[in-house]
């Protein structure tokens, strides 16, 4: 029997309902150049760094300013929308964290997101306090779909990849714990257009699903 050790979390879309935030700040800083762009492009970079994200958008739309100069606009725009809107956690996510703590799980968050914004959210909802550790795409050579944030977690946790699952609701996020060898729970948050999560070994709905005899099932089915 494989004992279940340690439960990785993304957190755009999975502890933190900020991807609308992500997708409005995009949206803006493109239509400040005089463009458009469709709600499924925006989606595609889910999961994925500012600089991929951002080079992407520079060359899709032959943007006549630099990278970084693009980087720090985006980023000031999204910073203004995360100061003057609401941010909301996932419904039952806490309790969810709560419950999976007191059962003695290690918890990480594994996040392509800058650690400053990581950390501004997990203090404005009161969730640091349930993380063991923290892991950005800063912290690693490769960002998701590659595997390193989810291995530099394992690796510093001292766990191997069998004990270990991941949820995760971005394509790039579930191939990237594939990808680290990890069963995968794909969160299909139904307040926003379907994406493919085909690569998860289940996917649910409702955080409330995730219970620890849950998560020892299906750590025990592999």
């Amino acid at each position: 029997m494989t004992q279940l050790k340690l439960i990785i979390f993304d957190m755009d879309g999975v502890l933190v309902d900020s991807e609308k935030f992500y997708m409005k700040s995009e949206l803006q800083v493109i239509q400040s150049f005089g463009k458009e762009a469709s709600e499924d492009y925006l989606r595609s970079f889910c999961g994925t760094t500012q600089d991929f994200i951002w080079g992407s958008i520079k060359k899709d739309f032959a943007l006549d300013i630099s990278l970084e100069d693009l980087k720090f606009n985006a980023k000031n725009q999204l910073i203004y929308l995360f100061e003057t809107e609401e941010i909301e956690a996932i419904e039952h996510v806490e309790k969810t964290l709560s419950n999976l703590k007191k059962a003695g799980y290690l918890l990480a968050v594994a996040s392509s997101s800058e650690r400053e914004i990581i950390k501004r959210h997990l203090i404005e909802l009161d969730f640091l306090k349930y993380f063991d550790l923290i892991k950005s795409s800063e912290d690693v050579a490769h960002s998701k779909p590659a595997p390193d944030v989810f291995i530099a977690v394992a690796e510093e946790l001292k766990v191997p990849t069998e004990h270990v699952i991941v949820i995760e609701d971005s394509t790039n996020g579930i191939k990237a714990a594939k990808n680290a060898e990890m069963i995968c729970i794909g969160y299909n948050n139904l307040n926003y257009p379907p994406i493919n999560q085909e690569a998860a070994d289940i996917i649910i709905s409702n955080m409330s699903e995730i219970t620890p005899e849950f998560l020892e099932e299906l750590v025990n089915k592999k």
